[in-house]
């Protein structure tokens, strides 16, 4: 029960239905990141073309470069949803695993006064390299029109395997996320 190794076929969802949550514990050495990348910014108010079109895409789960992660997801994400990573970078070989979608919002932001947001939160199950929680965010600040996305995650190795490679899995792990930035601004020129 761990990452599904893909030669020829699709990724299948239905095997990371029933599986649990990993724990929740959180150790001294987890790590905690908070990337963000500022966008021109929208008119003031609230949101407009460009946040929504990026909030769609993160909805649909169309966060990272095709080339490199493909999200596997039945519909837009909702809460209790299973959705999947299919990480393309060693072809032809794919890995896939996946997480639960904890949390879907829109709306002001709960800890930013002024902020209005749009995304989703998941975390990861048990089998999935990594072991944490993910935010996906688009957000504006309505007074300014001030505009950026985030990823926001606490995580840690999940697997003997991920816990022995751990150097060269956040390595892939960051490198994932600068990607996500980088094709989630490249939807609001």
């Amino acid at each position: 029960m761990g990452v599904d190794i893909l030669l020829c076929g699709a990724p299948r969802l239905e095997r990371w239905d029933g599986r649990a949550f990993y724990p929740m514990e959180t150790r001294p050495r987890d790590r905690h990141d908070n990337y963000e990348r500022d966008l021109r910014p929208e008119p003031v108010g609230p949101p407009g073309e460009r946040f929504r079109r990026i909030a769609a895409a993160i909805a649909g789960y169309a966060i990272f470069p095709p080339g490199l992660v493909a999200g596997v997801l039945r519909r837009p994400v909702e809460v209790g949803d299973t959705v999947g990573i299919c990480y393309r970078r060693f072809r032809p070989l794919r890995l896939f695993f996946a997480a639960r979608v904890t949390q879907v919002f829109d709306g002001p932001h709960p800890d930013l006064l002024g902020w209005w947001r749009a995304g989703f939160s998941y975390r990861t199950l048990v089998g999935h390299p990594v072991l944490g929680e993910e935010t996906f965010a688009v957000e504006q600040e309505v007074a300014t029109g001030r505009l950026r996305v985030a990823l926001r995650s606490w995580s840690r190795p999940g697997t003997r395997l991920a816990r022995w490679c751990a150097p060269l899995v956040r390595r892939f792990q960051v490198h994932a996320s600068h990607a996500a930035l980088a094709q989630l601004a490249s939807l609001a020129p």
